[in-house]
């Protein structure tokens, strides 16, 4: 059995970050925008208010990580002042897939309606991604990381945290969170016919109870 050490990211982990994001996510967007999209994305994430990145360490390597904030209309609003640099560093891969364009501008706009504070949203965490490479699924290391994530949440007086996920060809992930205690807030649609679930778990008890065994 493989040990899987979770810390808080350093500096150093970003190239592992990327890869891992690069492997665990093909075809997404994010990755379609680049390494040095993914590079300016997720130091955006550390260095905003609230912002946590949970890296899962496999004999001397970052195999995985948990990215979010615990004050998301922060983090958002660190994503609309730091716009022109995000697009700057996706230049290349924009001009070459001018396709990505509306799939960007709708983020953008996301993106600014959820800068906008407000009580629900300044309560409750958010956890926007958890990456595992490849080789290291069905070892637990979603869990793990999931479960390190609602920890530091609970610790920090969080209200609970919410996410969103893919409803379609995602199975696994969205056990996952049913199983870690989240329940199904809403489904939607995104462009292109892209079904989402909107999950959220609260903290009714103390935080030794709120995260999954």
């Amino acid at each position: 059995m493989k040990e899987i050490i979770v810390r808080v990211f350093t500096e150093g982990d970003l190239d592992d970050v990327v890869s891992t994001h690069v492997s665990a996510f093909p075809g997404f967007l994010m990755t379609l925008l680049g390494p040095a999209f993914l590079r300016e994305y997720y130091r955006l994430v550390v260095d905003s208010p609230g912002g946590l990145l949970l890296v899962a360490e496999c004999e001397g390597r970052v195999r995985g990580f948990a990215a979010g904030s615990m004050t998301p209309a922060q983090m958002y609003r660190q994503l609309k002042e730091r716009k022109l640099a995000l697009l700057r560093a996706s230049a290349i891969h924009l001009a070459l897939r001018p396709r990505l364009w509306p799939r960007v501008m709708e983020n953008l706009k996301v993106s600014g309606e959820r800068s906008a504070p407000t009580l629900n949203s300044e309560a409750y965490a958010e956890l926007a991604s958890i990456a595992v490479s490849p080789n290291l699924r069905g070892l637990g290391v979603g869990r793990l990381l999931l479960a390190n994530f609602i920890e530091v949440a609970a610790a920090a007086g969080a209200a609970g945290v919410e996410l969103t996920t893919d409803a379609r060809d995602n199975d696994s992930v969205n056990r996952l969170y049913v199983a870690a205690g989240f329940g199904l807030v809403s489904s939607f649609q995104r462009r292109g016919n892209r079904a989402m679930n909107a999950y959220r778990i609260s903290f009714n008890k103390s935080p030794a109870h709120s995260a999954p065994n």
